[in-house]
């Protein structure tokens, strides 16, 4: 049968941008599909300003307290996507990242929901099922017709669980290119894309780089408006009007070093060869129910995937000024900036992915 309406849904900003390459490369191998969607800025920019059904910013919510905060938002949402679906039967749903909703709404659709036929079910970016909640496997397995993991590890554990998941490699390998760090540049601070993490990281931020006697530069997330960011920045005590505020992380340059908490950036950082350090605070109650539950050593994609403390991570009452001015100073000076990136390549690299995520989609259909 062939593929006619497509939908894709990404609740935070790193799916935003991967859905957003998804979309066109499925456009590229199929001009005619119908698409809609939830996320932000990117998948909007691509499908030529469409509004979602759900935007992002009504979405990303992460870590147990904040979830627990804004159920009623959660569950309109889920309320208006679920009709949008009925409305609409798509051919495909492209999931994208956002785990815990994604595999919760995917069983309600093989469950015979949508009264119409059952879509063919995609999840790009594999749920951190080896991190925690390990019984989520079989769920994975049965809930979706395929997967399309990031990182290498991933593919070989859903295909011995029985599940459907090729290795496409990672799309940040393909899009980030290797710079060379400014020893007297500024320092990069990358304090995360959600309100809870700039109200854990900003001060704390700036404080090293006051320590440091460096120049910042303030990497805002792609979804956030120059202006929103700069009024973010002064309600954490930064002078925002001040401030030096750079974008488009996977292009970053001229920098000394990079502060970085978390996320996907660690990985575009690493891929730039800039020496890194990543921190990250939690709320006292996430953090006391994270360390309970979550079963793997690192936090960072990159350690991650080289299954090694291959770049310094300083978590919860470990990320202070002094910790992380001195891990910094340390990242600067051990020139393993380069082979960590040549490591990270050798490990991730198979060209553009997402072409042939596309082609396995709609042909597999």
């Amino acid at each position: 049968m062939a593929v006619k309406k497509v939908f894709v849904l990404a609740g935070e900003a790193s799916g935003d941008i991967l859905g957003a390459e998804w979309i066109r490369a499925a456009q590229a191998l199929s001009p005619n599909l119908s698409f809609t969607y939830c996320g932000g800025p990117a998948m909007r920019e691509v499908l030529d300003g469409q509004r979602p059904v759900v935007p992002m910013e009504s979405m990303a919510f992460m870590g147990f307290a904040e979830v627990l905060r804004h159920l009623p938002a959660i569950w309109q949402n889920d309320q208006h996507i679920k009709a949008h679906l009925k409305r609409v039967s798509p051919d495909i749903i492209l999931f994208v990242d956002y785990p815990g909703y994604n595999l919760r709404l995917a069983e309600w659709i093989r469950r015979g929901n949508l009264a119409s036929k059952t879509p063919r079910m995609l999840q790009l970016v594999c749920p951190q099922f080896w991190a925690w909640k390990a019984k989520r496997l079989p769920r994975i397995v049965h809930a979706y017709d395929a997967v399309y993991p990031l990182l290498p590890f991933e593919s070989n554990l859903l295909q011995i669980a029985g599940g459907v998941a090729p290795y496409f490699g990672h799309p940040a390998a393909h899009r980030v290119e290797a710079a060379v760090p400014n020893p007297q540049g500024p320092l990069a601070l990358l304090p995360g894309s959600r309100e809870q993490e700039w109200s854990q990281h900003v001060s704390l931020f700036a404080q090293v780089a006051k320590e440091m006697n460096r120049a910042a530069c303030w990497y805002r997330p792609l979804h956030v408006s120059d202006a929103d960011y700069r009024r973010m920045l002064s309600r954490f005590g930064v002078d925002g009007v001040q401030a030096n505020v750079c974008t488009d992380v996977p292009s970053m340059g001229g920098v000394s070093a990079a502060l970085v908490a978390s996320g996907t950036a660690t990985l575009e950082v690493a891929l730039r060869a800039i020496p890194m350090v990543v921190a990250y605070r939690t709320s006292g109650i996430s953090y006391a129910i994270g360390k309970r539950v979550i079963r793997v050593p690192y936090i960072s994609l990159v350690n991650l995937i080289l299954d090694r403390p291959a770049v310094k991570e300083c978590i919860q009452d470990e990320a202070n000024t002094e910790n992380l001015r001195l891990a910094l100073i340390h990242a600067e000076s051990d020139g393993q900036s380069q082979s960590l990136m040549q490591d990270l390549r050798q490990a991730i690299d198979r060209g553009n992915p997402m072409p042939q995520m596309a082609a396995h989609a709609l042909a597999s259909n």
